[in-house]
């Protein structure tokens, strides 16, 4: 959502406002601010809306003569940008703005402390590809935001909307600035790649500030994550907690040994001990072992959290939780897109790979079935884990015991029915972008269908099946 002011000129008659509220109305706009003075250019209604809708309502006011021509207004751009109080600091600054040949046409300064001072520079954009290089370029350097922009561009828009988002993720979780400006960074590779492809970089930007705002609403004592345990066998116990957002996590217990399968999102992890340790008064002398369906950052937030674990993945998983910039899939950039960013929001960090073993063998690089890597003995339970196809992430798991039936499925299956409040309130503002490939949807149901057969195998009746999120399904 973008904002643009109309400069209009209205007959001065009654009703002249409500045909122009009328209009903006009808193409599903917001109006955010109007002035209004009688005679010539008289109604100023700023606008917020689609790139799309504005241009429909720019079009309607202008077919009832609302908008016969527009006087140039001068595009300015103002950039606040965070500087080390050392002398020489603001150079590479004006460096850049000078090899693009820009008058600077605003200078202001602030000392905030003894370490660094906030720098207002205000340039008037004629060309806006030359002012998004300037953003860009500063951006790598120094930790900036845009404190004003009266423009319409798409190229300059879509790097003013990722500043300002980054800005506005720092001020909810109060991030350093380092991890801002990989946000940033971030946001410019997601900006090119999706723009190269076609696809509304904005689309991403959005879902990011909707998981921003709904993490930060349900951390400390707004997080209240339902958690059941069932007696699985005379020796084991499962624990489920679902947290308001993230993959459910699942503690298996046999005496003084928790097996885990997932671990949600690493921002929530002072929460989750909190929880753990209640549930566990000894948690921190047990022996854990821990495994994750695949590397997402929702999946596997605990993996570094979580002192003296060993961690048990699929080989592409491993070098999935090594190097997150490898994409969910190849052919859906959202996807990829929204994980890249995502791992910033939700905290994730790379656990220490001194404490991963990588289970399986020689497993093909691309496969349409489900592949045992291995069997995992905990108590008095035998667990099998099998490589899926990959249609998610590459490398995903799921997790299979005979007796007592269990099957872990990760993002295979969620339980969308039975989940808490929180989480269904999160499914609605929030939902991870879908796969709309044709062949991505075709491969998901095949993979559906051979884990069917899987659970078909050792008979269906009293099996427990654990999703990704929800409540566990008693079939």
């Amino acid at each position: 959502m973008v904002k643009r002011t109309f400069t209009t000129r209205t007959p001065d008659k009654p009703g002249a406002f409500m045909r122009a509220c009328k209009v903006i109305m009808e193409q599903g706009g917001n109006i955010t601010r109007v002035s209004y003075k009688r005679g010539g250019l008289n109604l100023f209604i700023e606008v917020q809306a689609t790139k799309a809708q504005l241009n429909a309502i720019e079009k309607g006011l202008s077919e009832i003569s609302y908008i016969d021509y527009q006087p140039r207004v001068p595009i300015v751009l103002v950039m606040e940008v965070k500087i080390s109080d050392t002398p020489g600091s603001l150079y590479p600054v004006l460096k850049i703005i000078d090899k693009y040949d820009v008058n600077i046409s605003y200078l202001n300064s602030r000392a905030e402390n003894r370490e660094y001072q906030y720098f207002k520079i205000g340039m008037e954009v004629s060309n806006p590809t030359v002012s998004k290089k300037i953003l860009d370029e500063v951006s790598e350097i120094y930790l900036l935001n845009v404190v004003q922009y009266n423009g319409n561009y798409d190229e300059l828009d879509y790097t003013v909307e990722y500043i300002r988002l980054a800005n506005t993720i720092q001020k909810l979780f109060s991030l350093e600035d380092s991890k801002i400006m990989e946000f940033m960074a971030e946001c410019r590779n997601a900006s090119a790649l999706l723009k190269e492809r076609g696809q509304d970089p904005t689309v991403i930007f959005d879902k990011i500030l909707q998981l921003a705002d709904f993490i930060a609403y349900h951390r400390d004592l707004n997080f209240k994550p339902r958690i059941t345990t069932h007696q699985l066998t005379g020796e084991t116990t499962l624990t489920v907690i679902e947290p308001p957002c993230g993959s459910n996590t699942y503690v298996l217990r046999n005496d003084d040994s928790l097996l885990f399968i997932d671990s949600g999102m690493g921002i929530f992890s002072d929460e989750m001990i909190t929880e753990l340790r209640e549930m566990f008064p000894a948690f921190f002398s047990m022996e854990k072992t821990m495994l994750t369906t695949h590397a997402d950052a929702d999946h596997s937030g605990l993996l570094s959290v979580i002192d003296g674990a060993c961690i048990k993945v699929s080989r592409r998983t491993a070098d999935r939780l090594a190097d997150m910039a490898r994409p969910i899939t190849d052919t859906d950039a959202y996807n990829y897109c929204y994980a890249r960013l995502s791992r910033i929001i939700t905290d994730f960090v790379a656990p220490d790979a001194k404490n991963i073993k990588v289970i399986g063998g020689d497993v093909p690089e691309d496969h349409d079935d489900f592949i045992l890597l291995d069997k995992i003995k905990f108590g008095d339970i035998e667990l099998e884990v099998y490589e899926g196809p990959g249609v998610r992430s590459k490398g995903e798991t799921v997790v299979l015991s005979r007796n007592p039936k269990l099957l872990f499925t990760g993002d295979l299956y969620s339980n969308v029915k039975d989940v808490t409040p929180e989480r269904a309130e999160f499914n609605q503002i929030a939902p991870f972008i879908p796969m709309d490939s044709e062949v991505d949807l075709k491969r998901l149901t095949d993979a559906r269908s051979k884990l069917g057969a899987i659970m078909d195998s050792i008979g269906r009746d009293g099996m427990i099946v654990c999703g990704g999120q929800g409540n566990i399904k008693r079939l």
